[in-house]
């Protein structure tokens, strides 16, 4: 393994000078700055499509993100003996998010308000700057590069996503009721599924009215783009600034996705503390206020039991012939959380 890296990173222009092991990468330190190498799971056309983004972030003046380098001849990419395929990126030293202190929390939603305020990739922009990452091998036009770009923004439309979650809800709980013999945590989801899947057709059924449908639809023809995974992992505090990376998720759509995604897992640690919840949206929009439209798409988000669809998801794709002590007790937590939670979503209602 060693000596395969090493091959890897003398195709890119850096001088290493020390090496060592990540959480899912290796970490180089090099005359030219600090750098990671990661398997590469994305296509050629994706990759382009995700660094092209971020070359437009750094233009804006956004300096702490991770950028990929290209190698001596001209690719993002290389290949091992074994041919699996890597990618070297600029990296930071510097600590995660601490979720538990709140500075920090309201330090990210600020700096997420300013990412997705920077985050707008205008059709014109994309075919003008398309001859940037385009390699020679690629006989693609940058019409053609745009068409690729723009289908990021309509492959993962959210109302599809959950509407899939809704039915895998039911799917379980049809077949648990089945089963002879119960255990707790099968008791746990029965006795929680009707509450839950009346919030999930609640919020479904409102956002999939024609105003909610055009609100993705317009993000995208605006080239509105958000991060995918902007969670406390990816963001990191360096000694001058904010440095977010992993944009391998980020596509067209609506920016309000990162909010609610970061805010949920957040939430559920505080205890659905209305007064955090309540403050850190305002945080939010003092940079980028929200229309009306994303407000009520933020309401309906939150809504839709996403917590519950992922413990009883967990529970249906592994062994069910033992029960998951962790996850009965995160189905139980949800439980005891469930009144504080409305109480939040009273709050945001009416925003």
């Amino acid at each position: 393994m060693e000596d395969k890296t090493e091959e890897i990173v003398k195709q890119y222009p850096i001088h290493v000078n020390g090496k060592r092991r990540i959480r899912g990468a290796i970490l180089f330190e090099a005359k030219e700055g600090i750098f990671t190498l990661i398997h590469c799971r994305e296509s050629e056309k994706k990759l382009s499509f995700t660094e092209q983004i971020k070359m437009k972030l750094e233009e804006q003046g956004r300096k702490a993100i991770d950028l990929a380098l290209k190698t001596e001849n001209g690719s993002y990419t290389t290949r091992d003996k074994q041919g699996n395929v890597w990618i070297l990126k600029r990296w930071f030293l510097g600590r995660e998010c601490n979720l538990h202190d709140n500075d920090d929390v309201r330090e990210v939603v600020q700096n997420l308000a300013c990412l997705h305020r920077e985050f707008v990739y205008p059709a014109q922009d994309i075919i003008k700057d398309a001859s940037k990452i385009l390699t020679q091998e690629q006989d693609q036009t940058k019409t053609d590069c745009l068409e690729d770009f723009k289908k990021w923004g309509c492959k993962k439309e959210i109302t599809g996503t959950l509407h899939r979650h809704m039915r895998e809800m039911k799917r379980v709980y049809n077949y648990i009721r089945t089963k002879k013999q119960k255990n707790e945590m099968e008791i746990c989801i029965l006795n929680l599924f009707p509450l839950y899947y009346e919030q999930a057709g609640k919020a479904l059924e409102q956002m999939d009215q024609e105003s909610f449908l055009y609100l993705q639809q317009q993000s995208v023809n605006e080239g509105r783009l958000y991060h995918g995974s902007y969670n406390h992992h990816n963001v990191l505090f360096t000694e001058h600034e904010i440095a977010v990376v992993n944009f391998e998720r980020a596509e067209f759509g609506m920016q309000i996705v990162d909010l609610y995604h970061f805010l949920r897992k957040w939430m559920e640690k505080k205890g659905w503390s209305v007064h955090s919840g309540v403050r850190m949206i305002e945080e939010y929009q003092k940079i980028r206020p929200l229309s009306d439209i994303e407000a009520k798409m933020l309401y309906l988000l939150f809504l839709f039991p996403e917590k519950f669809w992922k413990q009883i998801d967990f529970y249906y794709n592994g062994k069910k012939s033992w029960m998951s002590l962790k996850n009965y007790e995160k189905l139980r937590k949800m439980e005891e959380q469930e009144q504080e939670r409305q109480k939040f979503l009273r709050e945001i209602r009416g925003l």
